[in-house]
């Protein structure tokens, strides 16, 4: 609702990315697939970062909160058939997600400034932008994996 809220021009966009990120969720939760929710995600991103004024400041908290969504989004799908979780398990999972809020945080941070700087916008630079976020991403799934084992999903 944030983008949405006030979008301007590209008001009729915003309604059309936030939509097909809500249908993306639910059929990921219906499917109980994490791709669609990923997708969510960063169609959620890229709307944000469409934006040129002074409220890129909100960037590192809107990505932290879209991580953090998507990794509660996954983990619901992971539990929805468990009956009981270890102590050890939960403040696995809390860290993990600690983790990736950072991870959002820190790239948005990046990601805003990018947008922000002298730098003319171009199909290649944001290419690489979102390269660089999908192997942030990518890279922290691999440590955790490293650190917990394959159950973190």
């Amino acid at each position: 609702m944030l983008v949405i809220g006030d979008a301007g021009a590209a008001s009729q966009l915003a309604w059309l990315g936030a939509g097909t990120a809500a249908l993306l969720v639910t059929a990921g939760m219906v499917a109980q697939s994490p791709a669609p929710v990923h997708a969510a995600v960063a169609v959620l991103g890229v709307l944000f970062l469409l934006r040129h004024d002074a409220r890129l400041l909100l960037a590192p908290a809107y990505g932290a909160g879209l991580l953090v969504m998507d990794d509660l989004a996954i983990r619901t799908m992971e539990l929805s058939g468990v009956g009981q979780i270890a102590t050890g398990a939960i403040m696995a999972r809390i860290t993990a997600t600690l983790a990736v809020a950072a991870l959002g945080a820190c790239v948005s941070a990046v990601a805003a400034l990018a947008v922000t700087a002298a730098v003319p916008r171009t199909l290649a630079v944001t290419a690489v932008g979102v390269l660089a976020v999908v192997a942030a991403f990518v890279g922290l799934v691999i440590l955790a994996r490293r650190r917990f084992g394959s159950s973190l999903g």
